[in-house]
């Protein structure tokens, strides 16, 4: 039987208490078709995710540099990106070049965002950026350059998918390090990637995660991050089970963090992986699989 899916996705972003200007960007919704910048509309998107259906992407970047610089950077990061992969549907529907086409298109949009920063305006503006490319009804490649986040809800439980590309990040990964301790420790708001960095190599990750239906995808800045610890975050995906859910969910994520921290702006995009055939929400697949790291 011919299985199809539909993913319900919902964004919404905030300036925090802080900032003046939302430096970060988020784009979401089907390459070459209906999608949402920056604006969630009246509802929440409801898309095919089937074989031969275009692709499906969620972007959300984060800009560095400070004053508009950053605000350019995130803007760039996800429009051209969005463009790149729009270029790219025969790559995208392949495993054996997926993972090289979105490394692809991220250094286009590397490559972009530094010639712009040579201009005094924007001189040293750069962003961060974590992206999920949903191809077919199995399979979803990710992307990541920073500390952005890529997350899956899967039955109740959470799981980070990208690395945080930090110092910080990486001691907690390791396991040397509490959630708790790094939010306090001094080197947090350190990152070695982004895209627009003139001095560091470009080197993001790639990688793929099986898909189940029931699962619960946020790609969300580190403004939400910073405000919720992943338990938070897990008790309000966990709750997401029908398309109804994920706007109140986008909506308490971001609230939320604002109340606990707003420190910084605030961006969250959820897709629920709806089953359309009848199969049970968390019927037993084939396990997690990540591509190698390019």
């Amino acid at each position: 039987m011919h299985s199809t899916r539909r993913l319900c996705i919902d964004g919404l972003s905030d300036l925090g208490v802080r900032r003046r200007n939302n430096e970060d960007a988020w784009w979401a919704g089907q390459l070459g078709g209906e999608h949402r910048f920056m604006d969630p509309g009246s509802d929440p998107l409801r898309l095919p995710s089937e074989t031969g259906a275009p692709p499906i992407l969620l972007l959300v970047s984060d800009g560095v540099g400070g004053a508009n610089a950053g605000e350019v950077a995130s803007q760039m990061a996800v429009t051209l990106i969005s463009a790149e992969l729009t270029r790219a549907p025969a790559a995208l529907a392949r495993p054996e070049s997926a993972p090289q086409a979105i490394h692809l298109a991220l250094q286009v949009a590397d490559e972009a965002i530094k010639r712009k920063a040579t201009e005094p305006e924007f001189e040293g503006m750069g962003a961060t950026l974590s992206l999920l490319c949903f191809v077919g009804i199995e399979t979803a490649y990710w992307g990541q350059a920073g500390d952005s986040r890529v997350y899956v809800c899967r039955r109740g439980e959470l799981r980070q998918i990208s690395r945080d590309h930090s110092p910080v990040g990486r001691l907690r990964q390791e396991g040397r390090i509490t959630e708790e301790e790094a939010r306090r420790h001094p080197q947090r708001n350190q990152i070695d990637q982004s895209l627009g960095d003139p001095i560091k190599p470009f080197q993001p990750d790639v990688g793929a995660v099986q898909l189940r239906p029931g699962d619960v995808f946020l790609v969300c800045s580190d403004g939400l991050s910073d405000g919720l610890f992943d338990r938070e975050i897990k008790q309000l995906l966990a709750g997401v089970r029908s398309a109804g859910d994920v706007r109140p969910a986008v909506q308490q994520l971001v609230a939320r963090a604002k109340e606990a921290s707003g420190r910084d702006n605030i961006t969250a995009v959820v897709a629920l992986v709806e089953n359309t055939d009848g199969e049970t929400a968390g019927a037993k697949r084939g396990p997690s699989r990540k591509l190698a790291h390019l």
